[in-house]
């Protein structure tokens, strides 16, 4: 995601190595699997679809290079064991571990959002209600871990996933022990974990309790308090060594807004010798309810949505559906309308949108649509269309056709490079995205759109009519104030328009029937609500 120096540099690396053995698109022991998420130190996870039950998890699958070392296999097993047990709302939940075939796997609770390292790096240092929040989430995660004396050891902004409605869930308990474990670091497949939120005693390969959680949860929260983490080091030994030696700069300098009980609480969570922290996460939820009491005057019972979350969406499909229906239609089974039927009832729809705030992203919207036709829509090849001399008679001839393939070939047989085709090519995407948005696929339609908006060959006119009907599909699928950044980039271009009338009538006989009328009682609204001259 964002860019963290050399750790980030390793995970690009891993994806790119792990990328032969990608299990997209496989099914294993019931689960589809549909897009990998992310890979990490031991194993890949990925989005995956649990038929039995009809719901998304994340598939955590132990990497390849992995298997057949007993030690790793059982590390592996180790945090769904460790974790089983933990029902909590702030804790990611384990469903499901097992082995098919040589394929190791863990199936969680998949968490739609953000996580909070992400979440910095969009936002910078957060606003302290927001901060008390996550600290306070994660608080009562840990407090359910030791009541039963397990310690995470890995507590960082990458593990404090994120929903949009505010709730925080402690991820990834892939070093977690229980009290008493060893504690041996130099072990096969141990880490130290992550030197930047790390416990002194962590470092130096100590016995760990609940404590050593809190330490790392102290400089989570001074990272998120001040936009940095507590130290930093060119080198993981020098940034060690920082834990040991040094005390970070003052937090309250960093942030002088700042009420001085949170600077204190977390400069505390941050002290060298585990006696002079908090001596467990119940003490710590008390100091930040006298915050919570003093400085935010009480208002901290509920969830805090987290402003401008961006959920990363990705397309989610069924394989299992998909497999049965092709299945059946081999058989001659099931005719076309009863397969439709099928998928529809088959697949399910994960989508939850996230909370935008301030100016909107154009690309993002083209993953941010997709309705359960959306997940039956396989897009059309240009097969058995005749690639004509020019690309005005190609366009001649979609216009006869008027289906998908013979507006798709408009682009692939003639690829744009002049203005002329240009103009072709941005008039066949808004044919593209008429018979899409006919159909109810707003994804197909959303991509379509998103072309003509971002193209800088897009007149006033092409763009006005893309803007539009994005509107139309983000008010239908997203909410209306989404659509009304869209539909007041069309008003304001309209306004230029109004001493073009042969161009205002083309951009609304451009529209289908459904976008017409919407965008008719917008306009009607908007002119209704100008003043009246005297």
């Amino acid at each position: 995601m964002e860019n963290q120096g050399i750790s980030h540099g390793i995970e690009r690396h891993m994806n790119a190595k792990s990328d032969s053995n990608d299990l997209t698109n496989q099914s294993i022991a019931g689960f589809s699997i549909l897009h990998r998420l992310g890979v990490g130190g031991m194993s890949e996870v990925y989005l995956a679809f649990q038929e039995s039950l009809h719901r998304h998890v994340a598939l955590k699958v132990m990497r390849a290079d992995f298997v057949g070392s007993s030690d790793h296999e059982q590390r592996f097993l180790q945090e769904a064991r460790a974790v089983a047990s933990l029902m909590h709302p702030n804790i990611v939940q384990v469903y499901d571990v097992g082995k098919f075939e040589s394929i190791h796997y863990i199936a969680q609770e998949y968490v739609p959002g953000s996580n909070l390292h992400a979440y910095i790096q969009r936002r910078g240092a957060l606003p302290l209600a927001e901060s008390v929040s996550i600290l306070w989430q994660a608080t009562a995660a840990l407090q359910k871990a030791a009541s039963i004396g397990l310690v995470h050891r890995d507590i960082k902004p990458d593990n404090l996933l994120l929903t949009p409605d505010g709730e925080v869930k402690i991820a990834d308990f892939g070093l977690a022990r229980a009290r008493g474990q060893s504690q041996n670091l130099t072990a096969v497949g141990v880490t130290l974990g992550t030197p930047l939120y790390m416990s002194p005693e962590q470092i130096q390969g100590l016995a760990v309790d609940s404590r050593s959680d809190l330490y790392s949860l102290g400089a989570t929260a001074y990272h998120m308090l001040s936009g940095r983490p507590p130290f930093s080091g060119e080198t993981a030994l020098a940034l060690a060594m920082q834990h040991l030696q040094a005390e970070p700069p003052s937090l309250s300098q960093l942030r002088p807004d700042l009420p001085p009980a949170i600077v204190s609480i977390v400069h505390k969570l941050l002290s060298k010798s585990p006696d002079e922290r908090y001596a467990s996460a119940s003490e710590l939820s008390r100091a930040l309810r006298e915050v919570v009491d003093t400085s935010l005057e009480g208002h901290l019972d509920q969830m805090i949505p987290f402003a401008g979350l961006i959920i990363d969406h990705q397309h989610v499909s069924n394989l299992a559906a998909t497999q049965q229906l092709q299945k059946l239609s081999r058989n001659g089974t099931m005719t076309a309308a009863t397969a439709k039927a099928t998928v529809v009832h088959a697949r399910s729809m994960l989508w939850k949108i996230a909370t935008v705030v301030g100016s909107i992203g154009i690309g993002l919207f083209a993953t941010m649509f997709a309705t359960q036709r959306d997940l039956l829509a396989v897009k059309s090849s240009t097969a058995g269309v005749v690639r004509q001399s020019t690309v005005q008679r190609q366009y001649a001839l979609a216009l006869i056709e008027n289906d998908l393939k013979h507006w798709r070939a408009i682009g692939e047989n003639f690829k744009a490079t002049d203005e002329i085709s240009h103009n072709y090519d941005l008039k066949a995407e808004l044919q593209i995205a008429r018979l899409a948005i006919e159909g109810e696929n707003y994804k197909m339609a959303a991509d379509s759109l998103t072309r003509v908006i971002e193209s800088p060959f897009a007149d006033d006119v092409l763009r006005t009519i893309a803007n539009i009907e994005m509107g139309y599909l983000t008010n239908k699928v997203v909410n209306a104030s989404v659509a009304k950044e869209f539909y007041d980039r069309a008003i304001r271009d309209m306004k230029l328009l109004e001493n073009v009338p042969e161009k205002e009538k083309l951009i609304k006989d451009s529209l289908p029937n459904r976008v017409k009328d919407a965008w008719n009682r917008i306009d009607d609204d908007r002119q209704a609500d100008q003043p009246v001259d005297s």
